[in-house]
């Protein structure tokens, strides 16, 4: 994704506290704090103003507009026929991307927004401290005001999970009946936290992005709602030929205690539990790419890597592929999502259970989330650790694999441990 024009941007105070006034106004911000090797890092803050393009569900089928009027075509289709529009930035449902995929899921309310898009005609780029104007258009863009930077505020707010740990402890058990009779090999279950937020979503983002340092972060305006992702994990990327994948399975608690953390990293490691689930979604990823990639040239460059991050350890894969000559937007994404390290193998058996037993549709949660350019070039984070904000409602899902190794007192643990980084800015 190359812009057409770049100028230097002066920055009138430290980022991205400078930009809290373009946030509130519209503007969508995905953040990498942590990029990993053979990444470039660094901020894009995309300016409101180009083309919209959403799929809302009316009961019967996804209905997508372009600034309001109706397109043709699946919600993948459309956005594959505009590509010429964009580049754009966005994200899509976990439910979206199951039908497109062809695979069970929850009904959405009537209305529910599937997936948004904005095309992008300006952004900023900061990387190193360094800022740059970027136009995407014919004409120079022109220099937004960023104004000087406010003292944040507090946000505030207390999450209770949808359902309580006897619940999950039996869910966890039916499917690990449901492995034992041989139904699935691993599943994915996940729990919606949810309650009210006293302050700006604007607030805490920034509060947030500065704790967590996500690698796959992001801050989107979505219309009646706006995103929060704290992702650590690549969904999918594409350029040119070359597709990747990052799955993440294996959690510990990152203390900040060298010993005892290099200790619980060498555990994880070890522990038959998390290998067997690590492997299969890899498998998984694998399988799913291999569908739409050259014969033999699926890879795994790196396999099982242990990853810090600010509040926890987690094992780390990379997939690898050359697509196949002729290999369009829509096939693509219908393979490789929803991503196989929040579903489960096999994906068809285990959406079916996940649409029968989770609490609520997943949203944007487990969807995807990132950047199409015009040549079908792309960067998804998989939203994982991602809260939704509707008016002064906050929704945080917290998930994790099951298998037939795993105590489900653990797995309610785990739960509780990947909503910290939230709740230490809500209860500060």
């Amino acid at each position: 994704m190359e812009p057409r024009h770049r100028q230097h941007l002066a920055l009138p105070s430290p980022w991205p506290a400078c930009a809290q006034g373009l946030l509130r106004a519209g503007s969508g911000w995905l953040h990498s704090g942590l990029r990993r090797e053979g990444d470039e890092g660094g901020d894009l803050l995309v300016l409101p103003g180009g083309p919209l393009l959403a799929s809302r569900w009316d009961s019967v089928a996804w209905r997508t507009t372009l600034d309001g009027a109706a397109v043709p075509g699946s919600p993948w289709e459309a956005l594959e026929a505009h590509l010429h529009l964009g580049p754009w930035f966005g994200a899509a449902t976990y439910e979206l991307a199951c039908a497109e995929a062809s695979l069970p899921h929850k009904a959405p309310r009537h209305g529910s927004l599937g997936m948004r898009w904005q095309a992008a005609r300006s952004a900023i780029r900061v990387k190193d401290g360094r800022a740059e104007l970027w136009g995407f258009e014919a004409t120079p863009p022109a220099v937004p005001d960023l104004g000087a930077a406010c003292a944040l505020g507090r946000a505030k707010g207390a999450l209770h999970p949808r359902w309580d740990e006897t619940m999950h402890r039996a869910a966890v058990e039916t499917i690990r009946d449901l492995i034992r009779d041989g139904a699935f090999y691993v599943a994915n279950l996940c729990v919606p936290f949810e309650g009210p937020l006293e302050g700006d979503p604007v607030t805490l983002a920034l509060g947030v992005f500065r704790k967590a340092r996500p690698p796959y972060g992001a801050f989107l305006d979505l219309g009646d709602r706006h995103l929060l992702c704290l992702s650590m994990e690549r969904l999918l990327s594409r350029h040119g030929d070359r597709l990747r994948g990052e799955p993440i399975k294996g959690t510990v608690p990152l203390t900040g205690e060298e010993a005892l953390d290099a200790d619980a990293g060498l555990a994880l490691r070890a522990d038959p539990k998390e290998r067997a689930e690590h492997a299969m979604i890899v498998d998984l990823v694998r399988n799913d790419l291999g569908r739409v990639s050259a014969v033999g040239s699926v890879e795994v460059p790196r396999f099982m890597e242990l990853e810090r991050f600010p509040t926890v350890q987690h094992l780390v894969s990379r997939v690898e592929a050359t697509a196949r000559p002729g290999l369009g937007l829509t096939e693509l994404l219908r393979s490789a999502l929803p991503g196989g390290s929040v579903t489960g193998a096999p994906k068809h058996a285990v959406c079916g259970h996940i649409a029968k037993t989770e609490a609520a549709p997943r949203g944007f949660y487990c969807g995807a989330l990132g950047w199409v350019g015009t040549d079908g070039d792309l960067d998804f984070a998989l939203p994982i650790r991602t809260a939704e904000v509707e008016r002064d409602h906050l929704t945080y899902w917290a998930g994790g694999g099951i298998t037939l190794r795993s105590d489900a007192g653990k797995e309610w643990r785990e739960l509780e441990l990947k909503t910290r980084v939230i709740t230490a800015i809500l209860n500060s």
